[in-house]
């Protein structure tokens, strides 16, 4: 666990707080920071794929929706 842990530190280090809720479509308009936290988000993906490590919240399968009418 100590290798996530080493990309989260790296993900505090970056100033990528302008990215949450925000539309990714233009790359370019992107800094070099925003861009490279996003490549360590994928790095860490990969790396608990690879250990064979849940991201997994709820592994019962029970699946609950919420939609925006309600229904």
């Amino acid at each position: 666990m100590s290798n996530v842990k080493k990309y989260t530190d790296k993900l505090d280090k970056l100033n990528c707080q302008d990215m949450y809720e925000g539309d990714f479509f233009l790359t370019w308009e992107k800094s070099r920071e925003e861009l490279e936290a996003v490549f360590t988000v994928a790095d860490a993906l990969r790396h608990l794929r690879e250990n064979n490590i849940s991201t997994k919240i709820f592994d019962s399968g029970l699946g609950i929706s919420l939609f925006r009418d309600n229904s």
